[in-house]
């Protein structure tokens, strides 16, 4: 009897041929939640420092009219400059439009994405050795499948209790199975923007 071709057909290694190919089509952005576990990025480092826009003229062939392919080039540079705490169209990112919808029993969207930007808020108070409070979310942006970051863009005060209100932005990371804790990643006051589109 051959039992090296028994064991080829075995289940055993079909099972392990098969996870194996799993594995590489995870890598390669087919099975989110089959990916190798992702490392948590550092505190305060933000993924898009160094990068440039930069427009990929194939996307002009998803738009019939040169106005709306020039609007979606508009503010697809505006959610770039904003370092992902703008919603940028035809992306895998997307806005949390009801933040009073249940994501848990009696727990809000709101009241969620309120924990975890205090999350950020407590590190970087302890970083920095500053008091900011925050007062209310204004928006949220959430990327991901397997590992989620969510892009909380609130207004905060910089001084418990007085003092007027400062938009400050919080990035947070998630894991969609729940087997580890949420993670800061980092806490700024919003920056300027340098373009400016009307709603």
């Amino acid at each position: 009897m051959d039992f090296s071709e028994e064991n080829e057909s075995s289940p055993m290694k079909k099972q392990e041929v098969g996870e194996e190919v799993q594995r590489k089509l995870a890598r390669d952005g087919w099975f989110i939640y089959l990916q190798d576990p992702v490392p948590e990025p550092e505190w305060d480092v933000d993924s898009y420092d160094g990068r440039e826009y930069d427009s990929d003229p194939e996307d002009s062939k998803l738009f019939y009219e040169e106005e709306a392919y020039q609007e979606y080039r508009l503010r697809k540079r505006e959610a770039f400059e904003s370092k992902g705490f703008v919603y940028e169209p035809l992306s895998g990112d997307y806005p949390i439009k009801n933040l009073e919808a249940l994501v848990h029993e009696n727990v809000t969207t709101r009241e969620l994405m309120t924990d975890l930007a205090n999350l950020c808020v407590k590190k970087f108070n302890e970083q920095k050795g500053k008091n900011v409070e925050l007062v209310e979310i204004v928006r949220v942006i959430v990327l991901g499948g397997g590992t989620r970051k969510a892009y909380i863009t609130f207004m905060a005060r910089e001084s418990p209790r007085s003092g007027p209100l400062v938009e400050y932005q919080a990035k947070v990371g998630t894991y969609l199975a729940h087997d580890k804790p949420p993670f800061p990643i980092l806490c700024r006051p919003s920056p300027i923007p340098t373009i400016q589109i009307a709603d």
